[in-house]
């Protein structure tokens, strides 16, 4: 991710002070493990966010900025971890890509999707490569975790009769037979308990790491 600087201005109006000069001289944040963390490496991530979540560059915030910094942080920290991973495939890379030009509703259309990339500063091979690590470190948190998590049929038993009966009474509908709907309470409560675990994972491997912020707007 430690690419050319590609800055774009609206993005900086959020990361730079003082006002944005006509040089820009990229510049350390942060070292995790021994690894840099650059405004440029920040840049990218935000802009690739704003696009992933189709949301525009100007509309970004402090809170998106300090956001996508604990993002890029996960992925410094994780790096070392992920050692011998199996790689992101390309049809993976472009099922999720297609998954992003779908919210933008360009899904057909070649001519708008490269401009929008080109308007988010980010290349083809850029967000190829975004995504992909992206895919990777979801792919190796949920292996890290999976094995931690497990859903008892009483926990079943008491979703559906604690929450899902009374939700839909609230809007009128009469509830199914608990049979029809096991899996997807299963499902539900499983990926609840997976993202308190990986939440537990993530914050214990933040305290074994080695932290250096070097930029007081992400402390």
């Amino acid at each position: 991710m430690m690419k050319k600087i590609n800055f774009v201005p609206l993005v900086l109006a959020l990361l730079l002070a003082p006002p944005v000069q006509a040089k820009v001289v990229d510049r350390a944040i942060a070292v995790v493990n021994g690894h840099l963390m650059t405004w440029s490496d920040l840049d990218e991530e935000m802009r690739f966010e704003a696009l992933e979540n189709a949301r525009p560059l100007n509309a970004l915030t402090e809170a998106d900025r300090r956001a996508a910094f604990e993002h890029l942080l996960q992925f410094r920290m994780l790096h070392s971890q992920m050692q011998g991973s199996t790689p992101a495939t390309d049809a993976e890379v472009k099922a999720r890509i297609s998954e992003i030009r779908a919210g933008w509703r360009m899904a057909n259309d070649d001519a708008r999707w490269n401009s929008t990339l080109c308007r988010y500063g980010l290349s083809a091979e850029e967000l190829h490569e975004l995504v992909a690590n992206q895919i990777e470190i979801l792919r190796f948190l949920e292996y890290r975790v999976r094995p931690l998590v497990r859903v008892s049929r009483k926990e079943v038993e008491e979703y559906y009769k604690n929450t899902l009966v009374p939700e839909l009474k609230s809007h009128g509908h009469g509830p199914e037979p608990i049979e029809s709907v096991t899996s997807k309470i299963r499902q539900l409560l499983a990926e609840q308990k997976e993202n308190i675990e990986m939440e537990k994972w993530l914050e214990n491997l933040r305290k074994q790491s080695r932290i250096q912020l070097l930029w007081d707007g992400v402390k």
